[in-house]
């Protein structure tokens, strides 16, 4: 009883690995296409670089400044905006910086002109955001709209 038991275990691994590397090795001998099937829409000519100490990266954001981007970013504009919205006024044609005070971050968002395609920058295109690390919006200041 005990050895069927540890060959309907075996046999089970072996199959249930067959969509994973440790197929590849017993899996054939079951008929599993050890395959790994590619997610529809990626792009498998591209190559990931190796996050290491010596790679210089663009940017680092961690989690609460992550969420104050998107909550301030969000407040400002559509996430999703329709097709036929102009690039000034979609989340991508902005900048985004961060500062973190205790337990508030502050969010600057300025129109990039770059982003767009665009060399001139207009006036009052931008805001400030005090967001808690808890993503709560403690105060804005949309720039155009007054003092703070």
């Amino acid at each position: 009883m005990l050895g069927r038991l540890n060959s309907l275990i075996l046999l089970v691994a072996v199959l249930g690995g067959c969509a994973h590397g440790p197929c590849r090795t017993l899996g054939s001998l079951f008929g599993c296409s050890c395959v790994t099937k590619q997610p529809v829409g990626q792009d498998p000519n591209i190559e990931f670089p190796i996050f290491d100490a010596a790679l210089p990266v663009d940017d680092e954001v961690d989690g609460f400044a992550l969420r104050a981007i998107r909550v301030a970013a969000d407040d400002l504009l559509p996430p999703e905006p329709a097709p036929e919205t102009p690039c000034w006024a979609r989340q991508t044609a902005n900048r985004y910086r961060t500062f973190r005070k205790g337990d508030v971050i502050f969010v600057r968002i300025d129109y990039k002109p770059q982003n767009c395609g665009e060399t001139t920058h207009s006036m009052d295109a931008g805001a400030t955001y005090a967001i808690s690390v808890d993503g709560r919006i403690l105060r804005r200041h949309i720039d155009g709209s007054g003092p703070f």
